[in-house]
């Protein structure tokens, strides 16, 4: 069965030999497939004369699906990861492993290592402990029925047609999906479903098609009512933002408290929202889904007020909102008055050193990235609730600020410069590390915090760690930073504890290669 793996080998490596650019001395193809994507991820073509990596490499879509389709039924893979170095002799080494590793997106943006797959960042928003709202519904039943009716009488006048509506949910079918749920539906919403079960896909509220019950339940259970996470590549400096008005949402991506009942048909959703935050309403109205990753956004106290919106009727149990401009900045320079309700800033390439200090006018700031740019003082940050931190640090500069921070989870510093490690043995929260653009002596103290679930070293800097023998003992994911092989990738895996035994390689020559 290795014929089918051969052949795919040399069909891609006489595939790259020929579309190869003047003067290339090797080509390096990194990808990943499963059953439902496909692609190539960094490498290509190596000319001495050019520097780095050069594009062009052709895409053989038809022998990565063999590949893929292949490893599926002989190792049970379900995805994969691989890469094939090719040369102008036609020689070529392949590489193949499950998809406990990916490769980054670009040729210096290395390995993701997940050790651990059941692990996921904790949502401060996802506990049960968190404390719950004291206010009563606000919807009222007879006048949510009452505009349901009016709503649907503006669609049949737009459409010029009367909209057929499903038959009511039954007694039975309600106290079912209560069950299901585990709470009560909110009384309003609950009344709508006795008037019909859903529009049946007609878009009759207000241009949103309302979700019959089951597919309401449905879409919470395996989309709406649980965390999203994308994994450790690109979620190690996951944050959630505050809804505005704030504490009125949980802070989370997701929740088993929160029913989606109408929708666009775009990924997003409006939920009832049956777990709110302290400020907020049970059976307020949320909007979650595709778009809100990053924290779902308060829409209505009730789906009564929700469907008044529709027919221009202000909602009188609303709390006040902040009306602070966008959650998120990316900017050029900070000497700009910026937006008190600012959760997330981007400053790219402003000129250096850059001073924070206009950061004490965004008390809510979760996230700072720093982009080709550095600062000499990070004292701003230390009053700021910043959960998320990437930065470049000026020469002399260190993170003593940062001490005892309550809120930092995930740290990502760039320094030219040698750095102290002490600070972050203070950081109660700190769970995410990126030290792999920095140098610093005391790598082996990281084995002594314990919160660490994830870390980005350089392939030198990871070498003089595992020389230490003090790894930290509760890594769930790890980067192998730069441009290393796949192979270089496995043996940081295996120094990591991971089994990496069932790696396929195999060398030949395409024998048709040129």
């Amino acid at each position: 069965m290795d014929l089918a793996v051969e052949q795919a080998a040399r069909e891609i490596t006489a595939e790259v030999v020929a579309h190869a650019p003047e003067g290339w001395t090797e080509c390096v193809l990194r990808g990943h497939g499963s059953r439902t994507s496909m692609g190539l991820l960094g490498g290509g073509y190596v000319v001495p004369s050019r520097p780095g990596f050069f594009s062009g490499t052709p895409f053989p879509h038809e022998s990565l699906a063999s590949l893929v389709s292949w490893f599926r039924d002989s190792h049970g893979w379900e995805a994969i990861v691989l890469e094939l170095t090719c040369r102008p002799s036609g020689v070529f080494e392949l590489v193949v492993f499950r998809d406990a590793l990916q490769p980054g997106p670009g040729p210096q943006d290395g390995w993701t290592l997940t050790l651990d797959r059941g692990f996921q960042p904790f949502e401060p928003g996802a506990a049960d402990d968190a404390q719950p709202s004291g206010l009563p519904q606000a919807g009222d039943p007879a006048t949510a029925v009452e505009r349901l009716r009016a709503v649907l009488r503006q669609h049949t006048e737009h459409i010029g047609a009367k909209t057929e509506m499903p038959a009511p949910v039954t007694d039975a079918q309600l106290a079912a999906a209560e069950r299901r749920l585990g709470l009560p539906l909110p009384a309003d919403l609950r009344s709508l479903y006795q008037e019909a079960d859903g529009d049946g896909g007609s878009e009759a509220l207000a241009g949103y098609c309302w979700l019959p019950l089951d597919g309401a339940l449905a879409e919470r259970d395996h989309y709406i009512g649980v965390p999203t996470w994308f994994g450790w590549e690109l979620g190690w400096h996951q944050v959630i933002f505050d809804a505005d008005p704030p504490d009125t949402v949980r802070r989370c991506s997701g929740h088993p408290g929160w029913l989606p009942f109408a929708t666009w048909f775009d990924g997003n959703f409006f939920a009832v929202d049956l777990a709110p935050a302290a400020n907020g309403r049970p059976g307020q109205v949320i909007e979650v889904g595709r778009d809100f990753n990053d924290g779902p956004r308060y829409v209505a106290s009730s789906v009564t007020a929700w469907l008044g919106q529709a027919l221009g009727h202000p909602d009188p149990h609303a709390p006040q909102q902040t009306g602070y401009g966008p959650r998120q900045l990316v900017v050029s320079a900070l000497n700009e008055r910026l937006s008190p309700g600012v959760q997330a800033i981007h400053l790219n390439d402003a000129p250096s050193p850059v001073d924070l200090t206009p950061l004490s006018t965004t008390p809510h700031l979760r996230r700072l990235h720093l982009n080709r740019c550095a600062t000499t003082d990070l004292s701003p940050v230390a009053a700021l609730p910043v959960e998320d931190l990437a930065i470049d640090l000026a020469p002399g500069t260190d993170l003593t600020p940062l001490a005892h921070h309550p809120h930092l989870a995930s740290l990502a510093v760039g320094s030219g410069t040698p750095i102290g490690l002490a600070p972050l043995h203070t950081l109660p929260a700190l769970r995410s590390l990126d030290l792999s653009r920095c140098s610093t002596p005391d790598l082996a103290s990281l084995a002594d915090l314990p919160g660490l679930r994830y870390l980005a070293l350089s392939a030198t800097q990871w070498t003089a760690l595992i020389a230490t023998d003090r790894l930290p003992a509760h890594l769930a994911a790890a980067r192998l930073a730069g441009a290393p092989t796949l192979t270089a990738a496995l043996d940081l895996l295996a120094a990591l504890g991971a089994d990496t035994s069932t790696a396929y390689r195999l060398s030949g020559t395409a024998e048709d290669a040129s």
